[in-house]
Formats: structure tokens, sequence, C-alpha cells
């Protein structure tokens, strides 16, 4: 999972497009217009009963913390091969719910020899498998426009249109199911775009532009659901960055059971989003539910910046439902576990859809409501007590 900085990206398609590549919080509480209230956009699916305030969700090494800590607290765990003694320890510790292993889809890592062990997030993860596929499938990698192998740091990106690696692929995936006892799979860095190349690679390829290279990603998804996901009733789900437009999105998770999205509702480090892209991505989310598809929401930002999560929490919570999960994170602290008093909170079930008065969104529960100000990136989670029910 890796930071995508979209005025990066639109500055090397410039460059690009004129000569070739080169290598609990206290938060501020926004004012309650009395209007007509306007009602979300009706694509989204009616919302079932979430219980408790918050589903968690964890990815994808194993917490600094105790193991009881994150086998309480989140609903949907991701781990990596070789991280299977985690796994089983969260199963002893009483989690029931299924354990994805995570994979990238077309990279794999040099690890330095032909005997060092590999790292376990990428389908090359067997001693000697870099070499081998080195030396006896060249075609495999995906190539420049200079006729070299796109790669950085030790990490080569493969070509997501050869029928061979998709198969071996695919080969990999299911023995960390059928043999390693994985309940599914979590794939990273699904590309909607060329625009994670040009930002970490630096780079095009030679034999796709944008729309050929989206082809050749959904036919890659296609494949592996088809042949094995779908009729074997395993989740996969992945991580779709670098999105264009909402049609490639929308390709793509045909091939899916859901996706997760690590900038949402605020942006990374500590910026926000305008207010009309942060309802573009809730209609977005709204539609994907509406689809019966899992959705994973991951905000980023510092640990300590209590109205930040506020706001993300309460983002999250205006559209969630029993197929919605969320973790307030930063990207540079994946392995530790934040944990707040909002997540606890009892809100009780959703009374209905999000809704609009004035400026702000609404959306009301059995025990309290939410109120959202995406103009002032503030908002409340109310919870009634007695004496307000009264």
């Amino acid at each position: 999972m890796r930071r995508i900085t979209s005025f990066f990206a639109w500055i090397a398609l410039l460059i690009q497009a004129c000569q070739p590549v080169a290598y609990s919080p206290s938060v501020v509480t926004p004012a309650v217009p009395t209007v007509t209230p306007e009602m979300a956009p009706t694509t989204a699916s009616p919302q079932e009963p979430i219980g408790r305030s918050a589903r968690l969700a964890w990815f994808s090494k194993p917490p600094n913390d105790s193991l009881s800590l994150l086998a309480e607290n989140f609903d949907f765990v991701i781990l990596t091969h070789k991280d299977e003694h985690v796994r089983d320890e969260l199963r002893f510790l009483g989690k029931k719910e299924p354990i994805l292993a995570y994979l990238t889809l077309i990279e794999i890592r040099d690890p330095g020899s032909c005997t060092e062990i590999p790292y376990g997030n990428q389908v090359a993860n067997r001693p000697g498998d870099f070499c081998r596929i080195s030396t006896e499938h060249p075609d495999w990698f995906l190539l420049d426009r200079f006729g070299q192998r796109i790669s950085k740091g030790g990490v080569y990106v493969m070509d997501p249109g050869h029928p061979a690696y998709r198969a071996f692929w695919l080969e990999r995936a299911r023995q960390l199911i059928d043999e390693d006892g994985w309940d599914g799979i979590f794939i990273d860095n699904v590309d909607l775009s060329l625009e994670r190349l040009l930002t970490q690679y630096l780079t095009l390829p030679a034999v796709y532009d944008q729309a050929e290279y989206q082809q050749a990603i959904e036919g890659f998804l296609a494949y592996v659901y088809t042949v094995y996901f779908r009729p074997s009733n395993r989740p996969v789900i992945a991580n779709l960055i670098g999105l264009p437009d909402d049609t490639v999105w929308f390709r793509y998770l045909q091939h899916l059971d859901g996706a997760l999205l690590e900038d949402f509702a605020v942006d990374w480090h500590d910026g926000y989003r305008l207010p009309a892209d942060w309802e573009e991505q809730l209609v977005l989310l709204e539609q994907t539910l509406s689809q019966r598809k899992t959705v994973i929401l991951v905000a980023q930002g510092e640990r300590t910046n209590l109205p930040r999560q506020t706001f993300a929490l309460a983002s999250y919570l205006l559209i969630s439902n029993e197929k919605t999960y969320f973790r307030y994170t930063d990207a540079d602290h994946y392995e530790e576990i934040w944990m707040y008093p909002n997540y606890s909170f009892p809100l009780g079930n959703p009374l209905g859809r999000r809704y609009r008065e004035g400026n702000l969104w609404r959306r009301d529960f059995s025990n309290g409501y939410v109120l959202v100000d995406p103009s002032q990136h503030s908002a409340i989670i109310h919870v009634a007590t007695e004496r307000s029910k009264e």
C-alpha cells in the first residue's frame, strides 16, 4: 500500500505527452440550519443494523500490541503469508470471521539471492522463485519504452496481460487458501490507471496506453475471479488505487467481492478533500454498497488529531452498513493499534439513509445521530442520554 500523489502524476503525464519518459475529542460544532432535509441519492443500499458504532478493519502485518486487543476489537483482518501462526492464534482467541492473505497483483521482489527467503506478500514467495522467473520467463516482466524491466528498489512490475503470469499468480493464491488455510485473498495495489507507475516507477509501459492497461488489469481480475474465487465461494478484495473516473472502478468491481479505499474522507498527510470531492466519494461508495460489496475505508491522519479522526469516523457512519469497515491510521504506522472511545459509542441501529440539512449531512440512529460539515471538516457524533430521551 503506497501513497499516490495526484499532482506529480499529472505533471508526469504532461511531460510524457511532450517527450519520451526517462528513467473523545472536542470538535468544532457545526450549526444546524432549519431547512427542509434533502435525502441522499437513492442509489444507496438500504442500511442494515450495525450494532456498535464502528466495524474496524486491520491490515496487513501483525500488530506491535497484543493480539488479544486485535482479536477483541477488529472485525475484518488481513495478514500476510508466513504469518500463519499469528492467524491461528487469532482464531484460538475466538476470531471467527474470515482472515484474508495479502498479495500484490503485478509486483514481485528480488530477495537478493537465489537462496534467500522472500517476503510472503507476493507470489514469488519461495526461495529461487525470482531467479527462475527471471531466467525462464523474461517475457513475464513489464518493460518500459526503453526495453528495460520496470522496477524500483528490487521490486519488479509484471505484465498483467500475460496469460502464463496470470496462471502462476492464481496457482500461488490457491495454494495459500487450499494448503495454507487462508480464507480468501486481499490484493494490494490494483491500478485503476497508469498513475502509480508514473509516480512510483517514473516511467510508462511500452505495450500499454492507459485504456489498454486498464483492460489488462480488468482481464486479470476477471480470470482469477471466474476460474477460482467465484466458483469456490472464496472472498477476494482489492485496494483499488489511482482512480481516474467511476467507470473503471465499477468495471473492476464486477470481478471482486469488495474494495479498500486508502484515502477515505480526508486526504493524505494533513489535507482535506473539497466538499464536492468528499460528496463524490461518498456517492461512489454508496453505489458500491448497493451492489452488496464489502468496503474497507481507511482514513489517514495523525494519531492525536482527534477532530480529524471524528470527522472521518462520522463520514463513515453516514453510509455504513454491515459490509462496511473503518480504520483511522497513518501509512507509516500500520502496525500500531489506534483505539478511540467513539468506536464503541452506543449509537444503535441506523434509522435510514443520510440526508442533507443546509450544508451539513446527517444520519439518525436509534440512540443518537451523526452530523458532518464537509466544508469545515467538523463533525458531531451524538449519543442520546436518558435525560435527552425524556
